[in-house]
């Protein structure tokens, strides 16, 4: 995986798959000292999506104006305390091939252009199925490393 195109295909082919009750977290590989990411719940009625919100960034990691703009621009929804402080948005079920792509394109546009990640290599996930009592999922067609 060497770009951003492969990695939001990529996402939305593995979201697309994933069980019910999946939760995938997907963020800087450490030593960054940063704590942004994107994270994904799936159940039947739909998938929820969030992105850091500056609540819990160092404040040398918060998007500068244009990095919120793109943010705003793509569709999030701004941080409120039932989503923990952080950008959100929702996709209803059945969210469809097409809404997976939305979804994904909306993440590497946060990851990108709001966090100023320079390259999905930097990345890594973690993600498990609640429902198989927290049984890790496998991703490696996300072509990054999994943390877990």
């Amino acid at each position: 995986m060497t770009d951003w195109e492969e990695f939001a295909r990529a996402l939305a082919g593995e979201l697309a798959a994933a069980p019910d009750t999946t939760v995938l977290v997907i963020g800087e590989a450490a030593p960054s000292g940063s704590r942004r990411f994107a994270q994904f719940r799936k159940t039947s009625e739909s998938v929820l999506a969030e992105l850091t919100g500056n609540a819990w960034l160092d404040p040398a990691s918060h998007p500068d104006d244009a990095g919120w703009r793109a943010i705003t621009r793509a569709g999030w929804r701004p941080p409120d305390r039932d989503h923990c402080d952080n950008w959100w948005a929702e996709f209803t079920s059945p969210v469809g091939i097409e809404g997976y792509r939305r979804l994904a394109a909306i993440t590497v546009t946060g990851l990108r252009d709001g966090f100023a990640i320079d390259s999905p290599l930097t990345l890594v996930y973690q993600g498990w199925v609640e429902r198989a009592g927290n049984s890790n999922l496998h991703l490696p067609g996300l072509g990054i490393p999994d943390a877990g």
